[in-house]
């Protein structure tokens, strides 16, 4: 009875977030920090982001932290994705098993917009100078397994948002179990991310002129710092499940093939919940095509893909690629390479 346990607890939770999800909501827009939303990793993209407890590969580190110790070789891995309006984001990761010391993990997620023309109400075609904007996101990660069927994660952030001369700092943890059930190799995921200190911009584009008495001829004009708003970070929970249907211990026995089926439900402090099915059929550990579905948002929906897997001896080497449709706006397109050593 105890594999089943671990699966009505999940369904309750995701039956929690689908009641919410109905509820009308009005916090959009009030968290600061929206990069950290981005999904990272071509297969999770594809999957669509069902990869908390999938948690296979060096995206982890962005998804749970504590399935970094399913990792048993060191682990290199960078992820390229062309985001909407030209913006480019970006993640590299690292990855080093201790034994029975656990796991380290290392991380850099990283949004630039470029260059951008400055426009005015004077000159709306643009001044001819430009500015950009840069966050970044600097990750230090442990994991370690607790006992034979269940791991735990934490990550510790460095958080940096700039827009031309003005930028804010913070810190911020996730939290991560991974339970592995050993019923038919069902695994259960549950992370808590980006929870720490509001970001309040400064710079020297808030330093103005003012004059403190406009009626007075000898009045000195002084330089003030403009206070800004401070903003939250766009925290969030997820629960998830996944379960080879076909495999070497999926519910149907295979040694050539498999399939995969994961689902994921997130709870954000700034968007209405929302949750997500995705797929995986792979055939000799070598070749993978990946589908999946966002549900309960504006723009999200399908999302595609597929993979190669490279053996050589104890090495192996991964390309993997994902498209995810955005409505309105352009496609995404995802590209990630994976060295294990």
């Amino acid at each position: 009875m105890y594999p089943m346990k671990p699966f009505i607890i999940f369904i309750v939770l995701l039956g929690i977030a689908g009641t919410a999800a109905g509820q009308e909501f009005t916090k959009a827009g009030t968290a600061a920090g929206q990069f950290l939303k981005i999904p990272v990793g071509a297969k999770a993209v594809s999957m669509a982001s069902t990869f908390t407890s999938v948690s296979d590969d060096i995206s982890t580190l962005y998804w749970n932290p504590a399935g970094a110790t399913t990792l048993d070789q060191f682990e290199v891995g960078v992820t390229h994705n062309s985001w909407i309006a030209g913006i480019s984001h970006n993640f590299l990761g690292v990855v080093l098993p201790m034994g029975d010391n656990g796991t380290i993990g290392c991380s850099v997620n990283q949004l630039g917009s470029g260059d951008i023309e400055m426009t005015t109400v004077e000159s709306p075609k643009g001044t001819g100078t430009f500015y950009s904007t840069a966050d970044m996101a600097l990750s230090l990660s442990y994991a370690k397994a607790i006992m034979e069927q269940v791991s735990v994660g934490v990550s510790a952030k460095y958080i940096n948002q700039r827009i031309a001369n003005s930028s804010a700092q913070t810190v911020a943890f996730d939290l991560g179990i991974l339970l592995k059930t050993g019923f038919y190799g069902m695994k259960m995921g549950l992370a808590f991310q980006n929870f720490g200190p509001a970001l309040q911009m400064s710079g020297s584009d808030l330093i103005k002129t003012v004059d403190l008495d406009p009626n007075s001829e000898v009045n000195p004009v002084i330089e003030a710092n403009l206070a800004t708003q401070s903003y939250s970070l766009p925290a969030s929970y997820r629960v998830s499940m996944s379960m080879p249907v076909v495999g070497r211990e999926g519910l149907l026995s295979s040694g050539s093939s498999s399939l995969l089926f994961a689902v994921d439900g997130v709870h954000l402090v700034d968007n209405p919940e929302h949750f997500s099915i995705g797929t995986e059929y792979g055939f000799e550990n070598t070749l993978f095509l990946r589908g999946g579905y966002v549900f309960n948002t504006d723009e999200e929906g399908l999302t595609l893909g597929g993979g190669v897997n490279l053996d050589a001896g104890t090495s192996s080497f991964t390309i993997d690629y994902a498209y995810a449709s955005f409505g309105v706006f352009s496609a995404v397109h995802v590209f990630s390479i994976g060295i294990r050593l």
